[in-house]
């Protein structure tokens, strides 16, 4: 299996990203800088990082981040930079994820900016904790059609203004007489949308880019995601609470059980009151079948993100070579409620909350996963 990695963000004083070999997971692979075939700097993916961990790569000690800054490349040549990564005998270019380094530090709002973006097609990737959230965001990273980070986790707060602004208006009278009464509501809004549309613009200058974040104030934000970016795309990625929260145990276990299904009954809960809204803009994607039927799974999401082939063959090579599921050493088994090992007054619990939400995705409690 080669060497896999990205390049997360490039610019003319550092270049960052992770690098790993799956046949060899505790490694700290060399990381080599060239423009084109001058040969700029080198260093070692050895920087922990927490996302790598969660993704099942190794101990997660993966990351890097190469100072340029002595070798003065001009911004041009930042674009032709080519980043390897070398584990023994084995090299591997690394694939671009990001080249916008710099940190947003100003925005403006001007009246003639739009407060939607026709131009851009991001893609969401939704669905709670421990689904495959991780492989989907890594595959479509990895395929070099989308920029992006691993994690997002910035975008529910246009979401949470744009309420906190309404709620603020509600409970105030907007008395023509006063400064409050002079900026209507729907000027703030108009500015929020604006900010956030141009946010993306600046960080993302290419058509396609990507968020993950999977909680549910993201799958509460996904219809406003529509209104400010109508070309996305939203992955939702699902999974029954058994398994769901028995990966959640092993990877989480200082979390106790009920935390673990209350974070999935609220994801999978918020996901069933906006995926009508979303129509043909979503694709839901059930874990299981990407673990057992991956060729298939990855035909249909190529399909549904209009995916160039030289992209969707990247996409394929990484979910392929890189099994979603990494905690459970019994590959795609099923199991069933007892496993949990609940006493039953718990059972009883989970099950008085659990049960509709299980009944609507058409979910078992028992080794059969589907009813």
């Amino acid at each position: 299996m080669a060497v896999t990695g990205l390049v997360e963000y490039l610019g003319t004083t550092s270049v960052t990203g992770w690098a790993y070999d799956p046949e060899y997971p505790n490694a700290r692979l060399e990381i080599t800088v060239r423009v084109r075939e001058q040969f700029l700097a080198s260093g070692f993916a050895d920087i922990d990082r927490k996302d790598l961990l969660s993704a099942g790569m190794g101990d997660g000690k993966h990351g890097f981040n190469i100072d340029i800054s002595d070798t003065a490349i001009s911004a041009e040549d930042a674009a032709q930079l080519v980043v390897h990564g070398i584990c023994g005998a084995e090299i591997g270019e690394l694939a671009r994820a990001m080249v916008a380094p710099e940190r947003i530090v100003d925005l403006t709002s001007n009246p003639d900016e739009p407060a939607s973006d026709l131009r851009q097609r991001p893609a969401f990737i939704l669905g709670p904790a421990r689904s495959g959230t991780s492989a989907m965001t890594l595959a479509l990273l990895a395929s070099g059609a989308y920029l992006g980070t691993g994690e997002g986790h910035l975008l529910p707060l246009a979401h949470a203004l744009l309420g906190t602004v309404d709620t603020y208006y509600r409970r105030r009278a907007e008395d023509p007489h006063t400064l409050l009464g002079q900026v209507p509501n729907e000027a703030f809004q108009k500015l929020i949308r604006r900010s956030f549309v141009r946010l993306a613009a600046d960080l993302f200058p290419t058509r396609r880019w990507l968020d993950k974040t999977p909680t549910v104030e993201m799958v509460r934000a996904s219809v406003l995601m529509k209104e400010l970016w109508p070309n996305a795309r939203f992955i939702f990625m699902k999974r029954r609470v058994i398994e769901n929260v028995l990966s959640r145990q092993r990877k989480f276990p200082q979390d106790d059980t009920e935390r673990h299904y209350s974070d999935w009954l609220a994801v999978m809960s918020a996901w069933l009151t906006v995926r009508e809204q979303l129509g043909s803009a979503a694709l839901e994607v059930e874990h299981r079948q990407l673990v057992l039927e991956p060729d298939a799974v990855v035909a249909s999401i190529a399909k549904f993100l209009q995916l160039p082939q030289d992209a969707a063959d990247r996409f394929r090579g990484y979910l392929i070579e890189r099994r979603p599921e990494q905690t459970d050493s019994e590959f795609g088994a099923v199991y069933s409620l007892e496993r949990l090992g609940l006493e039953e007054a718990a059972v009883i619990r989970l099950r008085s909350v659990c049960d509709p939400i299980m009944s609507a995705l058409g979910y078992s409690y028992g080794e059969s996963y589907f009813s």
